[in-house]
This record gives structure tokens, C-alpha cells and sequence, in this order.
């Protein structure tokens, strides 16, 4: 009886301790992540490169400790008859006690959710293994280098983030990463590359691949017809909205180089989906509000300073000159006058509310 009292005790020291150990190795790497983001927050990217370093050293030590401990749980007989079943060598586990195992499966599936992995142990175990990277920390290592000025090595730990992007904790971070990895392009001089990696941000944006969409918006814009600004915001809604800066980004390069029916689509399209973005946040602060015309939607996004902010933040002002600068240049003033004398009177960026003031004065 004593044997076997010691025995469970003996397991039980175990359970503690390795759980101790798996919390310690996963709290080191989420601290030392955090530090990071702290480091480079504060100018300080020596700290943040290697707090960075660490993150990955330790989540790697954290998941090549669970998966050695998950393989010699699933070894045993018991375990092993249950097959690929995630559900099924859970109950198992329960079963034998194994809670360590049990609460490390469990982890993975509270975080991804249980259909990520469609009941699959061997899934769920890939899964792990490719998590060893933490691509949130090689981005910031290539954040670093690219303000040092040192574009290949950003690059590089750019799309090594991007090419693991599928463990990202927050998914919609890829496009961050795609948006980089254009600037750097960008900063490089490669014009061409900078367009397929912004096309790329777009490859998911069921918008952009609506050619009934931006045919239709282009012909309403074409009218010429007065009220064509209103029925264009009035018809027309896009919610793309992570899309927004490579709509303008490829508006400005067709529009460079000669290309200014293409310029003009994206610059609708920016403008649309900035206009939808803005809308959506307006009636979920203010139940009551009805848009009837561009100059009072204007006046009421002047009262949340923080959507004015986002606004700036992300280019979705400028979209809306943008749009008013290539309709003039491709023939349809009429349109580029009414859309500026709005903007001129209501943008609520000075800098873009003087812009236009300006274009109205060279269209005269």
C-alpha cells in the first residue's frame, strides 16, 4: 500500500513539474516577445533583435519539450489503438491520467480551434512542429533591419515570417508582413517586384476580383451626369478594407507609368472601400445616422477623432484626391469637380482639403 502511495505520489511530483517546466519555457518566450515589442518600440533594436532571438529560442525548447512528451504518450498500446483520432486519444489520456499530455492537446486545439485540424493527431502535431519558428518575432527582426537600412536581411526574415505565416497567433498579420516586403522592393528600386508583392496583398480581396464591380463603378463615374459623385457612394460598397494602402500604392504606379484606366479602377476602389470602412464605424457609434450626401458624412466623421486618426494613418483620405485627380486627367471633370468641391469645403486632413482647393484652381 505504502508503494503504491509513493508510486502516484511520484507521478504526481512529475505532472508538477513538467507542467512547471512547459509553463516557464512558454512564458519566457511570450515575455521575451513582449520585451521585443517594448525594445523596438523605444528605439532601442539591439534589445529588440536580441529579445527577438530569444522568443524563438525559447518557443522552440517549449514545443520540442510537448512533442517529446506528446510521442511517448501516444507510443504506449492503449493510446496508439485509438488511431489519428484527436478526440478519441484524449479520452484515452484521460483516462490513464496522462494529464500533461491531455492539457498540451488541448492547448493547441483551444487556440486554432478544433476544425483547424480536423480530428487529426498527425495534423495537429505538423502543426506544432511548424510553430517552432514564431514568425511575430522574425518580423521583428526584419523590422529592425529595414530601418537599419539593411534590406537583404529584412527580406529575408520577411518572408521567412511569410512563408510560416500559417502559425501567426493573429492571421491578418501576413498582410502586414506583405505590405513590408513591398516597401522594401520599394526602397530597393525593383518597381516590378513592388507591384506583384502588392498584388499579391490582393489575392484574397473578392473586391478587387470583381470585374462587374469595377466596370460598374468606372462607368458610373464616366456618366458625366450631374449627382454622379452621390450615386457612385450611394451604389457602390467594397470592405476590403486591409486593402486599402495597396489600392493606392498601384493606383499611383499605373498612373506613373501610363497606365491610367488601370490607376483610375484602383483609385475607385480605394475610395469605395474607404468610404464603406468609414460608414460601417459611423452607424455602429451612431444608430441614428442616415447617409443622405458626401459633405454631411464628412461632418459627422470629424467627430471621432480616432477615425479621423485611422484615416490618416492608412492613406484613406488621400484616396478620396486620388480618385478626383486621375477621373480629371482621364476626361470625366465633371465628376473630379464635384467630388473636390466636397473634399475642399469637408476633407477632414488639412493637408488633403488644401490639395484639393488646388486641383479645383487648375481645372479652371
Amino acid at each position: 500500500m505504502k508503494k503504491s502511495v509513493c508510486f502516484l505520489l511520484s507521478i504526481f511530483c512529475f505532472s508538477l513539474i513538467f507542467c512547471a517546466e512547459r509553463k516557464s519555457i512558454e512564458n519566457e518566450s511570450i515575455k521575451a516577445y513582449r520585451n521585443a515589442l517594448t525594445a523596438f518600440d523605444d528605439m532601442d533594436y539591439g534589445k529588440a533583435l536580441k529579445y527577438s532571438e530569444d522568443a524563438i529560442l525559447f518557443r522552440r525548447q517549449q514545443i520540442d519539450n510537448e512533442l517529446e512528451k506528446l510521442k511517448k504518450s501516444l507510443s504506449s498500446k492503449r493510446v496508439h489503438s485509438a488511431g489519428d483520432s484527436i478526440s478519441a486519444i484524449v479520452d484515452v489520456l484521460n483516462e490513464r491520467n496522462e494529464n500533461e499530455s491531455a492539457a498540451i492537446i488541448n492547448s493547441y486545439l483551444k487556440k486554432k480551434g478544433e476544425a483547424y485540424f480536423d480530428n487529426s493527431m498527425q495534423k495537429l502535431m505538423n502543426y506544432m512542429a511548424s510553430a517552432k519558428v514564431f514568425p511575430e518575432a522574425q518580423k521583428i527582426i526584419g523590422d529592425v533591419y529595414k530601418l537599419e537600412g539593411e534590406y537583404q536581411f529584412a527580406e529575408e526574415y520577411y518572408s521567412l515570417a511569410l512563408k510560416n505565416a500559417d502559425v501567426l497567433d493573429i492571421p491578418d498579420e501576413k498582410y502586414e508582413i506583405l505590405y513590408m516586403l513591398a516597401d522594401i522592393s520599394r526602397l530597393k528600386g525593383d518597381s516590378a517586384k513592388m507591384e506583384t508583392r502588392l498584388l499579391n496583398i490582393l489575392s484574397d480581396d473578392l473586391y478587387f476580383k470583381d470585374k462587374a464591380l469595377t466596370d460598374a463603378m468606372l462607368n458610373t463615374l464616366r456618366s458625366g451626369k450631374q449627382g454622379t459623385v452621390e450615386k457612385l457612394f450611394m451604389l457602390y460598397r467594397a470592405n476590403s478594407f486591409i486593402s486599402i494602402d495597396a489600392y493606392n500604392q498601384l493606383a499611383r504606379y499605373y498612373y506613373d507609368n501610363d497606365r491610367k484606366e488601370k490607376a483610375l479602377q484602383f483609385a475607385a476602389l480605394s475610395a469605395v472601400t474607404t468610404f464603406s470602412k468609414i460608414i460601417d464605424v459611423i452607424k455602429s457609434r451612431n444608430s441614428e445616422y442616415e447617409y443622405t450626401n458626401l459633405s454631411t458624412f464628412f461632418q459627422e466623421a470629424v467627430f471621432y477623432a480616432d477615425l479621423v486618426e485611422w484615416g490618416s494613418k492608412n492613406h484613406a483620405w488621400e484616396s478620396f484626391n486620388i480618385l478626383a485627380k486621375y477621373a480629371a486627367e482621364m476626361g470625366y471633370k465633371a465628376f473630379a469637380k464635384e467630388l473636390l468641391k466636397v473634399l475642399a469645403q469637408f476633407s477632414p486632413e488639412q493637408y488633403w482639403q488644401r490639395d484639393a482647393v488646388l486641383q479645383l484652381e487648375y481645372m479652371e
